[in-house]
């Protein structure tokens, strides 16, 4: 074997090749080269409830710090970084600064349970400072996994897989890769060379050897490129049980249980230490990916030269018929889709309905129950709630959505056509800053109760004051007036503060249920506006579906034309260059291929072991 290439001499012929066929792929890999991270960045992806950031929290041991098993969908990712103490800042959609967050609130930010500045929607982007060793020579990126990698929330993940120097792949003990994982898993490493794997839950699945397994018999056969990838088993549970365990031998004995050390140590070696290889060996698989492409491209291509008769009629006849179909089936199709989102759309107004419904009982209950200082919070929890209940609401009209769009394009789309449609259906906040209930103005009953409560409360008081003179105690009667007087008083106040009390709660009840009728109405409306808009999406995704389809047809079936004009001279001459340039395309793959090894193996054993050293001696031990 040759030694391997310089690696920028490498990306400038890969670039050069590309620009007169895939300009855009050459921009995508001349961006990568020229973006350098500060330190390696480490993207932890998976899908929903694998245990992503339970195992962010024991890499950096820090319980609690990366929102663990949100409620509600996030639309954001958490960059966690080293600083010298816990601090978090945001980044909102509209807004180039930072936003300071409180750290203990972090789980409502990063899942949109809380309530945002001036109303603003749920930030692109938080930052979070955290001392842990291990921060010291790397970035962790805790991407969202609710919705499922397939969902809308995969887009946000393949879009912070963009910035990895390396992914952590996690999936968990309780079951093999899903299809959904293995899609997300090659469509996130075209760019990423480096990726890990780790196995979570260990301590809660006894069969989780047998899924492992599993798991690397599916990366064989979908993902041949991780055939030999190792999966770290791992427990977050029994790393954070250590800690709360008397003894230090027990706790010693549960953290090398849980391997949670072994994974840092992992990403100490084959990251931290290496970044600067990696990045560029994430550099050259993107321009691995887009070779890869072209050389597929002019297969293409040189099969039209001598294409095939039969190959030729089938080509002809789809075209007649999709052709036949966008005249005769447009409108079959336009009222199937009306059909489904119409359906789709009942739905989510009975989401609306119920949310709404069980949100006011639960409130009212809660409201009856509730002492003064749980009253005062009520208004900031509602918006909360509403918050949270919008979000919920429309992750599932999303859903819908998705599920319409498969229905009814499924047979017209390719699957990453099908994810650009989805990418269209974005998520929006569904209700507005809720606006906190007036004071509540005295009435006539409250006077009447006053006046009342004061007479009720003097009577009182003249009973306990004549009651010693009834009883012949008549110096007696002289110390219990001052006492009947403080009595009487008393009762009166706390007569007063019971109906204020009540009439309190009787006032935000009322408040909640205007509040909550508003809150469904403006629901409503969005929801309605949501399918208006997906339906007329959709309409034109479909004709520009066929149009593509039409045109694709179109122009290899001009390539075959020219070709079956060409003399015996001419294709054998248009045959050869076809064959040249694949060949140079495919030396120049063959080069980057023994080029890429070298790169993962790093700066060499003694580096990193420096930096794996470095980090056993701290939080995470």
């Amino acid at each position: 074997m040759s030694a391997p290439f310089p690696f920028d001499a490498l990306v400038d012929r890969a670039v050069t090749l590309l620009k007169p066929v895939r300009p855009d792929g050459a921009t995508e890999v001349e961006r990568a080269r020229a973006v350098k991270p500060v330190r390696p960045t480490i993207v932890v992806v998976g899908e929903t409830k694998r245990g992503k950031s339970s195992l962010i929290n024991a890499l950096v041991n820090v319980p609690g710090l990366s929102p663990v098993d949100p409620q509600v969908a996030t639309s954001t990712y958490l960059t966690i970084q080293h600083g010298p103490q816990l601090a978090a800042r945001a980044i909102f959609p509209g807004s180039p600064n930072m936003v300071p967050l409180e750290v203990d609130r972090l789980r409502d930010w990063a899942t949109g349970l809380g309530v945002t500045p001036t109303g603003q929607p749920p930030p692109r982007m938080i930052e979070v400072d955290c001392p842990s060793p291990l921060l010291a020579n790397l970035t962790l990126i805790d991407t969202p996994g609710v919705g499922g990698l397939d969902s809308a929330h995969g887009e946000i993940a393949l879009r912070a897989a963009g910035q990895a120097t390396a992914l952590l792949f996690v999936v968990d003990a309780s079951a093999p890769f899903t299809s959904h994982e293995l899609n997300f898993l090659r469509k996130a490493s075209e760019s990423v060379d480096a990726v890990l794997f780790a196995v979570t839950k260990t301590d809660a699945y006894r069969g989780w050897r047998q899924i492992t397994e599993d798991d690397r018999a599916l990366l064989k056969e979908h993902a041949p490129r991780f055939a030999d990838a190792e999966l770290l088993p791992v427990s977050s549970r029994l790393f954070e049980q250590a800690a709360e365990l008397p003894t230090p031998e027990l706790a010693g004995v549960l953290r090398t249980e849980s391997q949670i050390i072994g994974l840092q140590l992992t990403l100490q070696r084959k990251v931290a230490a290496k970044g600067a290889s990696l990045h560029q060996a994430n550099v050259l698989r993107a321009a691995r990916t887009q070779l890869a492409a072209h050389y597929r491209e002019l297969a293409l291509r040189k099969s039209a030269v001598d294409p095939d008769p039969a190959k030729v009629l089938a080509l002809r006849t789809d075209r007649e018929k999709l052709v036949a179909s966008r005249r005769s089936e447009s409108r079959t199709w336009q009222l199937k889709l009306r059909a489904e989102i119409a359906r789709a759309r009942m739905d989510s107004m009975h989401d609306v309905q119920r949310e709404v419904r069980e949100g006011l009982h639960e409130w009212r209950t809660s409201i009856d129950r509730a002492d003064k200082e749980t009253l005062a919070r009520v208004p900031q929890d509602i918006d909360a709630a509403l918050h949270a209940t919008s979000l919920r609401v429309f992750d599932r009209l999303l859903e819908r959505l998705r599920t319409v769009t498969e229905t009814v394009l499924r047979d017209m789309f390719a699957p990453d056509e099908l994810e650009d449609v989805y990418a269209g259906l974005s998520r929006t906040q569904m209700t507005g800053p809720v606006t906190p209930p007036e004071a509540r103005q005295p009435s006539v009953e409250d006077k009447i109760v006053m006046y009342g409560g004061v007479a009720t409360g003097m009577a009182a008081s003249r009973m306990i004051a004549y009651l010693p003179a009834m009883l012949g105690l008549g110096v007696a009667g002289v110390v219990m007036a001052p006492v009947s007087i403080g009595l009487g008083l008393a009762a009166t106040t706390w007569m007063v503060r019971s109906r204020k009390h009540v009439a309190e709660k009787n006032h935000l009840k009322l408040w909640v249920s205007e509040t909550l009728t508003e809150a469904r109405a403006t629901m409503e409306a969005e929801v309605a506006s949501q399918f208006i808009d997906a339906e007329h999406s959709l309409t034109l995704a479909l004709d520009a579906a066929l149009q593509r389809r039409i045109d694709t047809l179109d122009g290899e079936i001009k390539e075959i034309d020219d070709a079956l004009r060409l003399d015996a001279q001419e294709k054998d001459k248009r045959r050869k260059e076809l064959i040249a340039q694949q060949s140079v395309v495919r030396q120049v793959v063959t080069q980057i291929d023994q080029l890429l090894p070298a790169l993962r193996g790093g700066p060499g054993q003694q580096a990193a072991a420096a930096i794996a050293n470095a980090v056993t001696g701290g939080p995470g031990r």
